[in-house]
């Protein structure tokens, strides 16, 4: 809306620029990115030229949009990151906890908390994830265990939680804000697999409507923007300073912001609040709906879905074959019908569906799937896997970040200090955080790596 037609009102003055970036809105790079972008959309790439306002300093289209989506979003305010959910996430906890503070953190949360942790010098407090043993991911947060922890932890100044998990399980966020609020706790909530919810009744509702004081959504993962592009939501009752939001993320991002990033975020939120997207994403869950019971008819699939104790996103069609493990369900797809799904482990594959998924699509992956159960051997053997590790923490992040390491062998590494943090991808989650002790636990998990970099001349006495 405001962004983009300034960016139109621009290319149509064309003027002569002497300004970064250097390729002045021409095509001067290398054919084989004219052969896959074309040379157009250089023309929508420039820099905070006079007029085309500043993300650090929003004052004129860059405001006015983003006050719009805060209105979209019934938000206290909302801030564009073109950095990905990340850089929100990272400000999140910069603008709450300061070095020695305590944050109370779920054991699932993403690598990019942990950055988090290095940079502001907060002292992390882990709360143990809840493990769904039938299908070996990490579930919701347990609002009781949540209690528990503040309980015994008086000084904790913040807690952070992802729901949805990247499987789509969505934690009680009323439950466990009430908690906060009386205790005086700020609620951050890594929203980033949730961007569609404020769009569909036939969701789950956002943290934003339930009593946390920010989230971040990833609009890149599911809607329609490209990627990197998300926002950082303060929630209307927020106890956090917009202004203090805006500081850090003036400290955290580029100087020079991507305006075709920026274009794509605000079309991406018009789209999913107009009466087109809002049709287009109910159409979406009720083909996914169609989908599950066409499966569950041919074949033998079981799909992870509403629980007692949490709900499920739709758009996260996570599944398997009875007695097939999920790898070779996912080979099948992949080497015989070229579907790719955006995550696999033993139990099953996670089939994400965003705004572009079409009913072809999933009539395709419907069809593969009937093949599959023909074909694959039912030869599954439960794998005995390990959840979350518990930590036992030597040095917050922030102090093991700092200090010299060096790298031993994985097998004589036992009671060291790591001081790397180790993330399985997907979905970033760390299997162990620096400044940890190394349990015998991590090097079972870790039995491929050759080496790990420890803290210098530090053994646990």
């Amino acid at each position: 809306m405001y962004i983009n037609a300034l960016i139109k009102k621009f290319r149509k003055k064309k003027p002569l620029l002497f300004t970064t970036p250097g390729h002045i809105q021409g095509f001067h790079s290398r054919a084989e990115f004219a052969e896959n972008f074309g040379g157009r959309l250089f023309q929508g790439d420039f820099a905070e030229i006079d007029g085309m306002d500043n993300l650090q300093n929003p004052s004129g289209a860059i405001l006015k949009s983003l006050q719009k989506t805060a209105e979209i979003y019934g938000t206290k305010a909302s801030f564009y990151l073109i950095n990905g959910s990340s850089s929100g996430i990272i400000a999140m906890i910069l603008a709450t906890v300061k070095r020695g503070e305590k944050i109370l953190l779920a054991r699932n949360v993403h690598k990019s908390v942990v950055n988090a942790l290095i940079l502001s010098g907060a002292m992390p407090v882990w709360l143990e994830t809840e493990w769904e043993e039938n299908w070996h991911i990490p579930s919701c947060a347990n609002p009781l265990k949540i209690a528990q922890k503040l309980d015994e932890n008086p000084d904790i100044k913040a807690l952070l939680i992802t729901s949805p998990t990247y499987e789509g399980i969505a934690s009680d966020i009323k439950a466990v804000s009430e908690i906060c609020r009386k205790k005086n706790i700020i609620f951050l909530v890594d929203e980033a697999h949730g961007a569609l919810w404020n769009f569909s009744d036939l969701l789950p509702v956002s943290s934003m409507r339930l009593g946390a004081d920010a989230c971040v959504q990833s609009l890149h993962k599911t809607g329609s923007c490209l990627n990197q592009g998300a926002i950082l939501h303060l929630c209307p009752h927020s106890r956090l300073d917009p202004q203090e939001i805006q500081q850090v993320l003036n400290i955290i991002n580029t100087t020079s912001p991507s305006y075709i990033l920026l274009s794509s975020i605000e079309a991406s939120v018009n789209h999913l609040n107009s009466q087109k997207g809002r049709e287009k994403l109910n159409h979406l869950i009720e083909n996914i709906e169609k989908t599950k019971k066409r499966l569950k008819e041919h074949t033998n699939a079981v799909f992870l879905e509403n629980a007692d104790c949490f709900l499920h996103d739709p758009t996260k069609i996570f599944f398997g074959l009875k007695d097939v493990s999920g790898e070779d369900l996912s080979d099948f797809l992949q080497d015989k019908h070229n579907i790719e799904v955006e995550m696999v482990n033993d139990k099953g594959v996670l089939a994400l569906a965003g705004i572009g998924s079409e009913k072809k699509h999933l009539e395709k992956l419907t069809n593969s799937v009937i093949k599959a159960n023909k074909k694959l051997q039912k030869n599954y053997k439960e794998k005995n896997i390990t959840p979350f590790v518990l930590p036992q923490t030597a040095f917050t992040p922030s102090e093991a970040f700092c200090r010299e390491f060096e790298r031993i062998n994985i097998n004589q590494a036992l009671g060291e200090i790591s001081h790397e943090t180790i993330v399985k991808y997907p979905p970033g989650i760390p299997l162990i955080i620096s400044g940890e002790i190394i349990k015998q636990e991590h090097i079972n998990i870790l039995k491929d790596r050759q080496e790990i970099k420890v803290v210098k001349k530090y053994t646990l006495k």
